[in-house]
Formats: C-alpha cells, structure tokens, sequence
C-alpha cells in the first residue's frame, strides 16, 4: 500500500482513510473491512456524504474506537456508526457480514514499515476538506458546507475553478447548488440570469424566475422582484452582462467599483426607480467588441433600463441604443425578441445572454 504523508498525517491508498499520530507507533491507520459491521456498539449515528466525513467524526469523538458505514436511504448518502468498541474487544459473534457496507477499525503501523522518501512527501487530504490535519471542510463543495457566496468561496482560497458550488445567503440551512465563474475577472461571480438557444429556433417562452431561488435552474430569467429578494440576502455590489451571437459580436461589460456603478446596481435590483446613467457606470470587458458598450451617449435618454418593462427590468432593454443595437429577451407574441448588439436579428444554436453579481 502506497502511504502519503500530510503534517504528521498518512493516507493509504487501499482502503485507508487518514492516520493519527500516538506516542508509541508512527501512526494510528483505519482500515476497512468490506461486507462487515460491528453490532451492539453504535454510540451514535448519523447521515453522511462519503466515509470520509463519517471518519473525521470519529476522530472528533474520544469515545469512538471504529465506525461502520453503511448505504442511506438516499442512494447519494451514507450511514455513519460511530462504535465505542472495536471488532477485538468483542465477542467475535458482534462482528457480522453485511454486504454492502464496511467497517473500519485501527490498526498499527511503525515507522520502519514506512519509506523513509514517503514520510517527506507532501500529501493530499481528501478533495472536501484542508488543513493540517485535513479537518477544515471546503466551504460550497457539497450541501452541508454551503458557503456564503460564489465571491466568498474564491476569497477564502476554496475555489476549484468555474462550475457548480453550494451557497446559503440567508444562512437558512436551505442551500443552492449554483454556477461560479472562478476566472473571469478575478472571479467570484455567481450566474443569474442565463439563456442559451440550443437551436436556430428560440424557445416558446422565457424561463421566468420570481424568486432568487430560481437561479439552480440552468435556463433562467429573474424579475424585478426576484433581484430585490436576492440583494436582501446576498450583498452584491456589481453587475456583469455578457451576451453573444455566433453570427454577430459580443457585449461584455461590467459595471463600475464606484458610486456610479452601484446605482445601476440598486436600480437593477429594484432598490431605486430612479434610471441611473449609462456613461461611466460601466467597463469593457477584454473581448467586448460590441457597438452598444461604445456608444453610451447613444443609449435611449443616455440611460440604463426602459420604464415601462418594470419587473422586466434586468433583462428586457436594460442597455439598448434605439432601432440600432439592444440587450433584448421577452416574448411579447410571435418569435418574440432576442438581441445581442443588434435589432430584430434571428438566433442560432450557441447564442447566449448571462448575468452575474459579484
């Protein structure tokens, strides 16, 4: 079995989950022994995601001396039995077959057992969780470390890049499982709003979500409402609005760090009626090659948001010079309006419009 070490801590590759260190061995291994539990000796129990967690339980607990893990009701969870006993301090008939699960009790290991390269080795702890003893759970990785926010996770250093995290803005035990970009930008940015045509042929109705807790949907659209609902909880601060057509050009801007930026912010989600104004409020993003983002003096009253689209307000003419270039999504009747830095242009697989607060 090949061993990796961590801060005094060792992981075994073959069904071995984490060592500690004692006065006497080098290290302390849990080893699993498949198809069997230990009976009569669960102290407690408890749901898990992987044997892993169940692991550091034990560890956590100075009455555990080995744990069982064994199939949930929920096929994606597991079952966590801490034993105050081990298979040895038993009578042999407490440790029974059960396919399906697995015990896991100490075993020694000396240090002379070990390489003497292995021991100077790095190591890994498991993908969810850090530090020095590997006891510090990676916020937004999974559903019971849901972290704050997409910008949180990127600050904390728990970031594994762009894709599908956890989050709990109203720290309500409720959590999200949401998109992140982790790159663009310096990252943090938490995906909103998204539309993406899957064919030449745009769908029959906008994804229209009223509350912020449609945003796990991969197709979506928030309202006036659902925005204000979302700032309540989560304090974003700035705006990014990145549309794009493969027949066309891309708008990529995102709104300013300052006082001006902020107030498109505020009207965008509902907090102001007020149409703040459209030059200096934003920045072009690298590959922004849009006509809109380069003529702000142009945009209808120089402004952003159209009045009349009230709870639309996000995605429906949030930035648009008249008759020439629009960010437009609604379906009003008909083939409705889908324009990316144009004006009553058809759609082809791959189009898309994103939205996202940081």
């Amino acid at each position: 079995m090949a061993a990796f070490w961590l801060n005094g801590l060792i992981f075994l590759t073959i069904n071995v989950l984490m060592v500690t260190s004692n006065s006497q061995f080098c290290a302390s291994v849990f080893k699993a022994q498949v198809d069997h539990i230990l009976v009569d000796h669960v102290m407690n129990a408890s749901t898990v995601v992987n044997e892993f967690e169940c692991h550091h339980k034990c560890l956590r607990n100075n009455s555990c001396k080995s744990f069982n893990v064994r199939p949930g009701a929920d096929i994606s969870k597991r079952l966590c039995e801490l034993n105050n006993k081990t298979r040895k301090m038993t009578p042999e008939s407490q440790f029974r077959k059960m396919k399906g699960s697995s015990y896991y009790g100490p075993v020694k290991v000396s240090c002379q057992d070990l390489p003497t390269k292995k021991k100077k080795q790095t190591g890994y702890c498991h993908p969810n969780y850090k530090g020095k003893r590997c006891e510090i759970p990676r916020r937004g990785w999974n559903s019971k470390d849901p972290a704050y926010s997409c910008k949180s996770i990127r600050d904390s250093g728990d970031s594994k890049g762009d894709g599908r995290y956890w989050i709990d803005p109203e720290k309500s035990g409720t959590p999200l499982k949401v998109y992140c970009d982790m790159t663009t930008d310096g990252g943090g940015w938490l995906l909103i709003s998204n539309i993406t045509m899957e064919s030449s042929t745009p769908p029959s109705q906008l994804p229209v979500k009223t509350s912020y807790r449609g945003i796990t949907s991969d197709q979506m659209v928030l309202t006036k409402t659902a925005m204000n609902e979302l700032r309540t909880h989560l304090s974003f601060t700035q705006l990014r609005f990145h549309c794009s057509k493969n027949n066309g050009r891309t708008f990529h801007v995102t709104t300013a760090a300052d006082s001006s930026g902020e107030a498109v912010v505020k009207y965008l989600s509902g907090q102001t009626d007020a149409q703040p104004a459209s030059c200096g409020s934003y920045v072009r993003m690298e590959n922004d090659n849009s006509r809109l983002a380069g003529a702000c003096q142009n945009w209808e009253l120089a402004k952003w948001g159209h009045a009349p689209f009230d709870e639309e307000r996000l995605y429906n003419h949030p930035a648009w010079v008249p008759y020439l270039y629009h960010w437009a999504l609604n379906h009003p009747g008909g083939s409705g309006r889908w324009e990316c830095d144009d004006y009553l242009v058809g759609v082809n697989t791959g189009d898309f419009w994103k939205i996202y607060v940081r």
